[in-house]
């Protein structure tokens, strides 16, 4: 058993470094959520490893320990690159609010409370994936929020459904691959005087082909053709620290929340993944992002965003 054990140990530590490694070297969509797994799956290998210096020490553990205590700060370190803090020049700057969520397009019986939900969060803007419980409700809804796209309004069904307090301009709905139409809505919207560009989207889950690569892309180059302020968020089936999804902020010149919330899947609660986001341009920053309380019913969390209008 003190020989079996640290060797078995090994071998499953050894497999998991090996593909967590090739993101180093070749990232493949085959482990695309692994690489949004990095931490949790290096964390676990350190402890593995911990469990296999307590019953032998050899040179080979002590290397499986170092490169799996390598991939775990690494992590870290990738889910703090994109930060934008806020500084004390920013402290004055003025604010709105964003709630972004995933309902669940099936979560009929919960459709009544997600709506209270919605009204009672004081959110500036709104954007719904999944949102087709919601269809029933679009007058209650706009009683709060007047303007929308979605759910009849440029968009026939309520897959993607973009809510504002304030006069939605020149809206755009793209389509960002075959998989699922009408995923992406990009809006200009005027708060707190400043007029900026409000995105919502919602990609494929990133081991369907290469698929979500494509269309992070296609999301990239829509959002390059615009400058100024953007607001952006949605699911995205993944975590920042994946290299796809690390490729699109460098692209996009988007910044993330000083924290990320885990919002799936809901059972993990704190040490679940962040695969929902928002992300800001300059000259917006996240003041704060948090979790809504309950999911009600959906296998995701909400999100609520406090966004600070810099340089003004």
């Amino acid at each position: 058993m003190r020989q079996t054990l640290p060797v078995a140990i090994c071998v499953i530590v050894s497999l998991v470094l090996m593909a967590i490694g090739t993101r180093y070297i070749h990232p493949h969509w085959i482990l695309g959520t692994l690489y949004s797994l990095q931490l949790h799956a290096a964390a676990a290998c350190v402890l593995a490893m911990i469990v296999a210096l307590l019953v032998k020490r050899h040179f080979v553990v002590w290397l499986l320990f170092a490169v799996s205590l390598l991939f775990t700060g690494h992590a870290v370190l990738m889910g703090r690159e994109f930060v934008a803090p806020l500084t004390a020049a920013d402290a004055g700057a003025p604010t709105f609010r964003l709630m972004s969520f995933n309902i669940l397009n099936d979560n009929f019986e919960n459709a009544e409370d997600i709506v209270a939900t919605i009204r009672s969060s004081g959110a500036d803007l709104v954007n719904i994936m999944e949102a087709a419980p919601l269809r029933v409700y679009m007058d209650e809804l706009a009683k709060t929020y007047p303007y929308r796209v979605g759910c009849g309004v440029l968009i026939e069904d309520c897959d993607q459904l973009m809510l504002s307090k304030v006069p939605i301009e020149a809206p755009v709905v793209q389509s960002l691959s075959d998989i699922f139409p009408d995923r992406f809505i990009l809006a200009k919207v005027t708060v707190a005087g400043r007029p900026i560009h409000f995105v919502g989207m919602h990609t494929t889950k990133p081991y369907f082909d290469n698929f979500h690569s494509l269309e992070l892309n296609r999301a990239a180059l829509a959002i390059s053709e615009t400058t100024g302020p953007l607001l952006l968020s949605g699911d995205f089936n993944a975590s920042s620290i994946a290299p796809n999804m690390r490729r699109f902020l460098n692209n996009t010149d988007l910044a993330t929340a000083e924290v990320e919330p885990a919002t799936w899947p809901i059972r993990a609660g704190v040490f679940g993944l962040p695969i929902d986001h928002v992300y800001a341009r300059a000259p917006l920053k996240i003041k704060s992002l948090t979790r809504i309380p309950t999911a009600h019913g959906s296998n995701h969390y909400g999100l609520i965003a406090e966004i600070a209008i810099t340089g003004q």
